[in-house]
């Protein structure tokens, strides 16, 4: 753990998306599976090798058409993307207090972005689904980068859209590739304990500070950072 004064220092907060503010893990996993049903007439179970290629799960599509020349590459990218819209308010779902949270902060002053595997179509589209989109000052997605975490492109990014530099920030991430992201650029680590999503344990990376749930996050940057103030 570095100091305990951390929270008052830090003036923004990069988050990962998916499995950080919301899941759509159920979501992606259904959607991928229709496609691949749809186009090569068989499911991709979770412990197929292709989900490696992923997220963002278009990359699994691709990979997936990509291997028969003769499936529609962009037509299944644009059927998955449909399937998405169409299930996402039945399926995605939200975590609690995280708009409460993302007010505080935004409040508070802090600069906040998004650093996510995610496309910007589908990226734009969730965070306007849970009305989450205004909070943030920057989103970094995989239409901006050629390579995803755990390389710190992305990161560095972001820290040039909010103008901060890392030794100003922390990321929050549910994933190990987030927390070796964000000790790469150089920046505090916070696992999102609450997402655990299954691209990998984020305690495994070994981040400065564990968030059990989105309460103690609050806590961290709401409370904590004003005792220091006084």
């Amino acid at each position: 753990m570095r100091d305990p004064h951390t929270a008052s220092k830090i003036k923004g907060i990069l988050f990962d998306m998916d499995g950080t503010l919301f899941s759509t893990q159920n979501l992606i996993v259904h959607c991928v599976n229709e496609t691949s049903q749809r186009y090569l007439k068989r499911s991709l179970p979770r412990e197929d090798s292709l989900w490696s290629f992923g997220p963002p799960a278009r990359n699994i599509i691709r990979q997936l058409v990509a291997s028969n020349p003769d499936r529609p590459v962009n037509e299944a990218v644009d059927y998955y993307d449909s399937l998405y819209r169409s299930n996402f308010r039945d399926m995605a779902v939200g975590f609690q207090g995280i708009p409460e949270l993302l007010q505080g902060l935004s409040k508070s002053g802090k600069s906040l972005a998004i650093v996510t595997s995610e496309t910007s179509v589908l990226s734009d589209y969730a965070l306007k689904a849970f009305s989450l989109h205004d909070y943030f000052d920057a989103l970094v997605t995989s239409d901006d980068v050629s390579k995803r975490k755990p390389d710190p492109e992305g990161i560095h990014l972001a820290l040039k859209k909010i103008q901060l530099g890392p030794e100003d920030c922390m990321l929050v991430g549910d994933s190990a590739a987030d927390i070796a992201a964000g000790k790469k650029a150089g920046l505090v680590t916070g696992a999102a304990l609450w997402g655990s999503e299954t691209w990998g344990d984020p305690r495994m990376a070994s981040p400065d500070h564990l968030f059990s749930d989105v309460r103690e996050l609050s806590k961290f940057f709401l409370i904590q950072s004003n005792l220091y103030r006084r």
